[in-house]
């Protein structure tokens, strides 16, 4: 790999690293509000934010790492830069949609708990 495209990759995975980083704080307080409603002890909830923090800024780094590993290297260094932010950004749209996915499924699961501890057995 040249000097020329690890600086390009480089410069992409700050890029990259640095919006979701700033995007992840933005996102820091309104994620433990709503993980703390769906979670039984605050201790979970905040751990579970900060799992989700640090997915969605790793997601992007491993995207721009892949770029890096099967790049083209005779691309010119604005086409590897946009591909690897753009790479970068798909991974980390893929992490949000996982934790929505997992926030989504937990109230199901405890409104399910609830119903089932409270339904009348017969035997």
């Amino acid at each position: 790999m040249n000097i020329d495209m690890t600086a390009t990759l480089l410069t992409s995975g700050i890029a990259a690293c640095g919006t979701v980083a700033l995007f992840a704080l933005l996102l820091t307080k309104p994620l433990n509000g709503t993980l703390g409603d769906a979670c039984r002890t605050g201790l979970s909830a905040t751990f579970r934010t900060a799992y989700s923090m640090v997915m969605m800024v790793l997601a992007p780094a491993l995207g721009v790492l892949f770029m890096a590993a099967f790049s083209n290297h005779a691309l010119p260094t604005e086409v590897a830069f946009s591909r690897s932010l753009l790479f970068a950004l798909v991974c980390l749209i893929i992490a949000l949609l996982e934790i929505a996915r997992v926030i989504g499924c937990t109230p199901f699961k405890q409104l399910d708990a609830e119903l089932n501890a409270s339904a009348p057995t017969f035997w």
